[in-house]
């Protein structure tokens, strides 16, 4: 049975009541409308009611707090944003959204470690770990012993119970049974600490699942019987009770009770029609396969297979997908249908190759491991400092600042008379000093862009002489050389011209290379995405320790030849900055298309810089960079200080 990892959900309110606060906030908010958090406070209540309303109110609150400057208003939004894709089942986009979050919020908390601050950055890091999880990477224990120390500190038991329940889950998922047991019995105390009972149904029930999978058939009947005064005390919770029927249903699948099982799936895709969230949807169509399958019904089976199937797909969950095309095999099988049961069961062989599950099991145990040795506290206390430093600058501050306010009225008032005159004679200035520099701007894009025409054309042509003339060459002295060593009668001989073979055909692998890199073909053939990631495994071959993760998401907007030569230029140096000098491990790559501009953003665990050293400093890299995005019509941004990683921030506009 499936189980999808959760993200963290507070108790849905009445539909009469949500309304009510709904007019009440549009109300206050038309009487105020800078208000940020009303429109954030409106999206939550209509998360469950109507998304495109939600979606409106976050982008305008975001808006808003871009405009004021407010870091945490900014950090909230693109984390709501991600809430709401994952709602819309887009894992990759909410990861997106929490990740940009991230960086916000973990720039803010340097200045100010607040409660506030850090509960909503904690939030974005686990959220993170369930983004990733959707796509089937499992590094909830990762994600979570980077939250821990943080909130424990600040009490925040709510968000580390549900973490400890993602992860009995995941080791659900990977078969490791007494290892989710260990964890769903570590989460239970920890939600009801938190007084989060909601959350606690949702462990008690999966845990419940757990047993029947183990066989302890009587002490998951005592589980389900328990938890269900306590469903029925948090309300109309539609998710939780579809839940408990599949599970239930499960229960007299392994009593071989078939039609009280059919009834309780029937009464869980009631309460699944009637819910917005669809996220339990999988396991509930994949029990029914199930009992179908041992009722001989193999018109239903198939049915239900293909609605399994649609989900699997959706939330890139490859076990789980090979495992429907096997059960759709049989069901197709019985139906008469053996070529296309033929073709499912190929499917299922191709998929469950690429499947390695003791590696997974492997890195699953080695991730626990590190999570249970790391030192907590180490985060948390350096917080704290950077905190009490910051307090104590602030106190210094603030007695300089009375004297310098007494003495600044009183310049102010004489500088004001003296730059209202000056102000009608500097306008005239003003005015054909932005002409003259409009005009300069118009010249220098001019000449940038016929010396990046330059460029791209001699590269283009060196590529073509190195590909068609030298590659010809030596290709052509490669076949001399063979039919030489394969004429001479004298071993020595032989050896040594196959010697020369091997350096020849190094040196065309090198020669493509360099031509690849001059002119990528790639590109103008199969995209940018396809380039990227050939550029990726170019130089993630030669770097044993080097990981990167690729995220491409784009719509059907078709850009032209020179922009995405362009783009794919300023990602290939970037790639290259986070390789050659921040010595990273891990490099992200994202690329988003939404609202007409282009989301790019390329972030590495180096050692990153100083920004102030480095624009002292005066390297062409940078400086080639911002020209580039400048002639794009965009703006770049880097975040990065030493030894704390790198992250580069680009938007176009289209």
């Amino acid at each position: 049975m499936l189980l999808l990892l959760l993200l963290v959900r507070f108790p849905a309110k009445a539909q009469s009541d949500i309304q009510e606060k709904i007019d009440s906030l549009e109300s206050f908010l038309k009487e105020n409308p800078s208000r940020v958090f009303i429109n954030y406070d409106i999206a939550e209540l209509y998360r469950r009611k109507d998304t495109a309303l939600a979606f409106q109110n976050v982008r305008k609150g975001l808006e808003a707090a871009i405009k004021e400057n407010n870091l945490y208003g900014v950090g909230k939004g693109k984390f709501l944003l991600g809430e709401l894709y994952m709602d819309y089942n887009d894992p990759v986009k909410g990861e997106y959204f929490y990740r940009a979050a991230d960086t916000v919020l973990s720039d803010l908390i340097r200045k100010d470690s607040s409660e506030e601050n850090l509960r909503l950055w904690v939030r974005a890091n686990f959220n993170v770990g369930v983004a990733r999880s959707h796509q089937g990477i499992n590094e909830d224990i990762y994600y979570l012993s980077k939250i821990s120390p943080v909130a424990e500190k600040i009490g925040y038991y709510e968000i580390l119970a549900k973490a400890n329940t993602n992860i009995a889950i995941t080791f659900y998922n990977a078969l490791q049974l007494p290892k989710a047991h260990e964890y769903f019995e570590i989460a239970a105390p920890q939600h009801i600490k938190a007084n989060d009972y909601t959350s606690l149904v949702t462990n008690r029930l999966l845990f419940s699942s757990l047993l029947l999978q183990m066989d302890s058939l009587a002490t998951a009947k005592v589980e389900l019987e328990a938890v269900k005064p306590v469903l029925d005390s948090i309300g109309s919770e539609l998710e939780k009770r579809q839940l408990h029927q599949t599970i239930l249903a499960e229960y007299h699948i392994k009593k071989e009770e078939y039609k009280q099982a059919i009834a309780s799936l029937e009464r869980a895709e009631a309460y699944s029609k009637q819910g917005v969230v669809k996220s339990n949807q999988l396991p509930l169509y994949m029990t029914f396969m199930k009992v179908y399958r041992i009722l001989g019904d193999s018109k239903k089976g198939l049915q239900y297979s293909n609605m399994s199937l649609e989900l699997a797909q959706q939330y890139e969950n490859r076990s789980i997908e090979a495992e429907i095309y096997k059960e759709k095999a049989y069901h197709q099988d019985k139906l008469g249908l053996h070529k296309e049961a033929l073709e499912s069961l190929a499917t299922y062989v191709a998929i469950s190759d690429t499947i390695n599950s003791s590696e997974l099991e492997k890195e699953i145990n080695r991730l626990e491991s590190q999570y249970q040795s790391e030192k907590k506290e180490r985060e948390i206390l350096q917080l704290k400092n950077e905190n009490d430093t910051v307090a104590l600058e602030l106190a210094n501050k603030q007695s300089q600042n009375y004297f310098l306010f007494s003495v600044s009225m009183g310049l102010l008032v004489l500088a004001l008379f003296a730059f209202m005159g000056y102000r009608n004679f500097k306008k005239q200035d003003e005015l054909k000093a932005a002409e003259i520099s409009t005009l300069k701007y118009e010249q220098e894009s001019k000449v940038y862009n016929a010396m990046l025409e330059g460029q791209e054309n001699e590269r283009k042509r060196l590529a073509v002489d190195l590909h068609d003339g030298l590659a010809g060459r030596l290709s052509a002295t490669r076949l001399k050389l063979e039919k030489l060593a394969s004429k001479s009668e004298v071993k020595s001989h032989a050896k040594g011209v196959n010697e020369a073979v091997s350096n020849i055909d190094a040196s065309l692998t090198e020669l493509r290379s360099i031509a690849m890199n001059l002119m990528p073909e790639t590109l103008f053939k199969y995209g940018l995405k396809n380039a990227v990631e050939d550029y990726c495994s170019s130089i993630g071959g030669a770097a044993k320790d080097l990981k990167f993760i690729i995220q491409f998401y784009d719509s059907e907007v078709i850009l032209p030849e020179n922009t995405n030569l362009t783009i794919y230029r300023i990602v290939q140096e970037l790639i290259n900055n986070a390789v050659k000098h921040s010595k990273a491990t891990e490099v992200l790559v994202q690329y988003l298309v939404e609202d007409n501009r282009i989301n790019i953003t390329v972030e590495d665990n180096g050692q990153g810089f100083s920004k102030e050293k480095a624009d002292k400093k005066g390297g062409m890299g940078l400086g080639n960079l911002r020209n580039r995005v400048a002639y794009l019509n965009g703006e770049i941004d880097f975040v990065s200080s030493p030894e704390e990683g790198t992250t580069v921030h680009i938007v176009i506009n289209i």
